[in-house]
């Protein structure tokens, strides 16, 4: 073990021992947080250790970068290494007479204090009170035996000036008296430390030893094939690249040989045409020229009273001006008007239409060391339905503010459930509120943070969002509410929905997640194939099974895209996008319909599972939030946010039946 800083290389002063087991000096580790790149961002992302890179978080929740060194806890086992190192070096004069300036030899040690003593000073140690328990050696026997001179403690991280002295067998786990007294007081086997230790068996340390040199060997085994295949994802990206690049380079090398044929064809018929119209205007010159030397030449004969030449020059230019009308005559006949024009292929236009993507991304990831489980039972087979309208009846409604509700509900999600129950998240009283079959509360379970949305994952288990926490967490819905366990997620979610084994959940900065339930992120959806955002705002969130199709409702673009899903991942070419006035709620009946909450419309619309509008199912509501069918699809409940408190049960019917009434 290095007693050696890493940060300044000097011996280690006050040691501070990160989560990862690297120490350093207290002041070294404080100086290196402070300016860390990462500090800005230490609360969500921690500042890497400056040896093993690991990242490393606050010691205490919401404690400032510039607390985190003195917060980490002491390595009392680098401390009294240290200490014994240089104990020989102090043997020589009295340590607390060298403060007052004086050297005298020292004679004795005291083993609390760790400081060499003259003999005066050994006397006044042993007459104080609080040093009059010490235990003080002759120095010779240190000077023949430093180590034991100095006493092991290990202080209690949570009561910092408390030593760790107790041991609760039941939790196994190791503290102070007050730890004890406050964590362990109805454990039935909590014994003196030293006790356990005497107990301790040293094959269960050597077993102990045993596994953690397996577990270094394994892990040093998993992180150089993770290594491997970062080195062969890159090599692949590499590779993909290049494949892309060619193919544009190939689109446009043609696009440049086509252009060019038609560039050359087109250059050929302008020059043509250039050179016919100038040759008739050579000629149209040559003519003014000619007219006019003849004007000159009759006007000379008739000044000198040439009579002979006037009438021999006339005839000549009778005959040159008959030449030359008959001429512009038929330059004017043989005179176009041009017109170019481009005139686009319709290949052109039907290829664009066709190219959406310049290749198709196939990307797998296999998992050999995973535990292989039964394949899923196959959707049930949908549910045909025939194309009458329907109209609704409400059939009942129910208050959902209850005893203990300090404002205005604001139900954000809701579950028709058994088609008895029905589940609420109020994000205004931060509850989840479970209520019977006549609106009788039977359930609620108060939140730390206002609940959004949540999903059923499995019979009697749903998995709620919360916007301003970074986890989803887990409840037991039963009788009552209770909660079961959590999913860690990077930022706080918004909507949320199962889709097969997975969980699919939409994040207010613009993009939607695939999670599995253990928490590991299999695909993030935030920009399509050329880099264009698909979503602005999504809240909600739904699943088709039978079209396996992901429906996401985005407020701020008011549309709902539906993108085909399989295995964990979805193709990010929307399958459709339907546009509605501020879109809430999403929900897909048993016959594959989707129902949106028109938040500004007022409305329900009931959509085809092809993206066709099918019509308006409710009108004339006051901002509808959120709606849920039962397993029939013969009944729905509706929340609405301009009528807070009240949710609303319809049952569905055909048109025909009211007619028939």
């Amino acid at each position: 073990m290095s007693l050696i800083c890493s940060i300044c290389l000097n011996r280690l002063e006050k040691p501070r021992s990160l989560p990862c087991f690297h120490t350093f000096c207290e002041q070294c580790l404080r100086n290196y947080l402070l300016n860390a790149p990462q500090k800005p961002d230490a609360t969500k992302s921690g500042i890497p250790c400056p040896t093993c890179k690991v990242p490393t978080f606050a010691p205490k929740k919401a404690l400032p970068v510039e607390d985190w060194a003195a917060c980490f806890p002491v390595n009392h086992l680098v401390g009294t290494l240290i200490d014994i190192v240089p104990v020989s070096a102090r043997l020589e004069f009295c340590e607390p007479c060298k403060l007052n300036k004086a050297s005298k030899i020292a004679m004795s040690w005291c083993q609390q204090c760790n400081e060499a003593l003259c003999e005066d000073c050994t006397k006044c140690h042993k007459s104080m009170k609080a040093t009059s328990a010490h235990e003080i050696s002759g120095l010779e026997n240190v000077r023949s035996n430093p180590q034991p001179s100095v006493k092991e403690e290990v202080m209690c991280r949570e009561h910092g000036k408390k030593e760790v002295d107790m041991y609760c067998k039941d939790h196994e786990e190791p503290g102070c008296g007050v730890c004890m007294a406050s964590d362990h007081r109805k454990c039935e086997h909590v014994m003196q430390i030293e006790e356990v230790i005497k107990k301790q068996s040293l094959t269960d340390q050597s077993e102990l030893i045993k596994r953690m040199d397996n577990l270094i060997s394994n892990a040093d085994i998993l992180k150089k094939e993770r290594q491997d295949v970062m080195r062969g994802t890159m090599a692949q990206k590499t590779r993909m690249l290049k494949e892309i690049a060619d193919t544009k380079k190939r689109l446009l090398d043609h696009i440049e040989k086509i252009e060019s044929q038609i560039l050359s064809k087109f250059n050929v018929i302008c020059q043509t045409d250039f050179a016919i119209i100038q040759e008739q205007i050579d000629y149209c010159n040559s003519v003014q020229s000619a007219m006019h030397h003849a004007k000159t030449d009759i006007a000379t004969a008739k000044e000198q009273n040439l009579k002979k030449r006037e009438f021999i020059v006339t005839q000549q230019i009778q005959k040159k001006y008959e030449e030359c009308t008959e001429g512009i005559e038929k330059i004017k006949e043989n005179s176009a008007r041009i017109n170019y024009a481009f005139a686009e292929d319709r290949q052109v236009a039907e290829t664009l239409g066709a190219l959406k993507v310049l290749g198709h991304l196939d990307i797998k990831h296999f998992y050999p060391n995973r535990k292989v489980e039964a394949p899923p039972p196959p959707p049930p087979p949908k549910t045909p339905e025939d194309d009458e309208k329907k109209v609704t009846k409400k059939v009942k409604t129910f208050n959902a503010k209850v005893k203990g509700d300090k404002r205005e509900c604001k139900i954000t999600a809701i579950n028709l459930w058994n088609d008895k129950r029905v589940l609420l998240a109020d994000n205004g009283n931060s509850r989840l509120k479970l209520f019977g079959e006549f609106g009788d509360l039977t359930s609620s379970f108060v939140c730390v943070n206002p609940p959004w949305d949540f999903t059923f994952i499995d019979k009697g288990k749903c998995a709620v969002t919360f916007p301003n926490e970074r986890k989803i967490r887990i409840f037991k819905v039963l009788d009552t509410i209770t909660e079961a366990g959590s999913v860690q997620t990077q930022r706080g979610s918004n909507g949320i929905c199962m889709a097969e084994d997975d969980l699919v959940v939409t994040f207010g900065s613009g993009c939607i997640r695939i999670i599995s339930l253990d928490g590991v992120v299999k695909m993030m959806v935030d920009t399509d194939y050329i880099g264009k955002r698909v979503f602005s705002n999504p809240e909600y969130v739904t699943f088709n099974s039978v079209t396996s199709t992901v429906f996401v409702s985005d407020y701020n673009n008011h549309s709902v895209t539906a993108l085909r899903y399989e295995t964990g991942r979805v193709d990010k070419t929307p399958v459709f996008i339907y546009p509605v006035s501020g879109p809430r709620g999403v929900e897909v009946d048993i016959h594959g319909n989707l129902y949106v909450c028109g938040y500004w419309s007022n409305d329900i619309h009931k959509v085809k599972d092809k993206g066709a509008f099918r019509q308006i199912l409710v009108d004339s509501l006051a901002r509808p939030m959120c709606i849920s069918f039962n397993d029939e699809g013969s009944k729905f409940a509706l929340a609405e946010q301009g009528n807070p408190n009240n949710i609303k049960v319809f049952r569905v019917i055909a048109a025909s039946e009211v007619e028939d009434m």
